[in-house]
């Protein structure tokens, strides 16, 4: 397990040097920029910003130097080209993620980061373990009563989550338990956001302060229901399809025929062997719960991750997207890992020489 854990750190490295330079290829090729607003306006008839002034800048923001030099700068910094160790300006590798261009002008990535994440954490971590908590089970009775009613609800449903776009169901949600609901006097949900900026009245729940953790749940419920309704759909599906592989293998039935309790059979002979293809699509969610639901964040004005990878992109304000793909390629390299060492956990069968 060592030599293989070694192996495994060493090709993650090349990966991620390789990722780091694709994510900087192709923002650098992209249209858009800090400056871009001002060549416009240097073009235009009304000349208010000099080629001079815009030079300084280029030069101020590094963006004189030529491509592969900027590559360089961003992941290792630029004191290095003068021999200050002591300069500003350290690299993404050395924790200086620079500032946002003009989502949250001159304010540091890092910032920006830190503030967001929490909320993206709670949105996708409560997801997470609502949609483990219900499709496993499900997934697994679906398989055990084929062709049972229980079956053809749970397919119909999966393929009717799958189908549904995310974007749309959340409009409905809001649509329904929000505004209809406000409309004819039931207890609404409010419609987006984190929280609350002032005081509201629910009717059946009374008065609710902004900021409080009924608030923070009233908010939180119809963006989980959307990000749940998703991944059940998909996680039940896969674990209703490795559980019917596993069933029908010979260890099962020898099992059976030892006379086992069926509960005993499902749990200890064919879960274990089951889960190892969902633990794979489960391990490459894992790193939502940084870069968050791009779609769902937006559709309810949720401030997390998502949506600022969305203003980010919209905006052009590579700084703060280069960052986002490059910490999502580390985290898709580690839960790679961390599935393939969870294999090994949970089947004794495979081992790492």
């Amino acid at each position: 397990m060592t030599n293989y854990l070694i192996r495994r750190s060493l090709s993650m490295l090349i990966v991620l040097l390789i990722s780091t330079m694709a994510i900087f290829a192709l923002l650098t090729a992209a249209p858009g920029g800090p400056l871009d607003g001002l060549r416009m306006r240097s073009s235009s008839a009304r000349d208010r910003v000099s080629t001079e002034d815009i030079k300084r800048l280029e030069k101020m923001l590094g963006l004189d130097k030529p491509a592969y030099l900027r590559y360089v700068v961003w992941l290792l910094g630029d004191d290095w080209l003068s021999g200050d160790l002591k300069g500003e300006r350290h690299g993404v590798l050395r924790g200086d993620w620079g500032e946002s261009w003009k989502v949250a002008q001159s304010q540091e990535v890092m910032m920006l980061i830190k503030s967001r994440l929490p909320n993206t954490l709670i949105l996708m971590g409560t997801s997470l373990l609502l949609s483990l908590a219900v499709a496993i089970p499900i997934g697994i009775f679906s398989a055990v009563k084929q062709y049972s009613k229980l079956d053809y609800v749970v397919t119909m449903g999966s393929f009717v989550g799958l189908s549904m776009p995310v974007f749309w169901f959340g409009i409905m949600l809001i649509l329904v338990f929000a505004l209809k609901f406000k409309e004819w006097g039931l207890p609404y949900l409010p419609t987006g956001g984190v929280a609350a900026v002032r005081t509201y009245v629910i009717p059946g729940l009374g008065t609710v302060q902004p900021g409080t953790l009924l608030d923070r749940v009233l908010h939180l419920l119809m963006p989980t229901v959307v990000l749940s309704l998703l991944y059940m759909a998909s996680w039940s599906r896969f674990t209703r399809a490795s559980m019917l592989e596993v069933l029908r293998q010979d260890y099962v039935r020898t099992a059976r025929a030892k006379g086992l309790i069926e509960r005993i059979v499902i749990t200890k002979h064919a879960l274990r062997n089951a889960l190892i293809p969902v633990i794979t699509i489960i391990a490459l969610q894992l790193p939502g719960l940084f870069t968050g639901a791009i779609m769902t964040e937006t559709v309810f004005a949720y401030t997390g991750m998502g949506r600022l990878y969305y203003d980010s992109m919209t905006q052009s304000d590579w700084p703060i997207v280069m960052v986002i793909l490059f910490i999502t390629a580390i985290l898709y390299v580690l839960s790679s890992l961390v599935a393939d060492v969870t294999y090994a956990v949970i089947d004794p069968r495979i081992q790492y020489s």
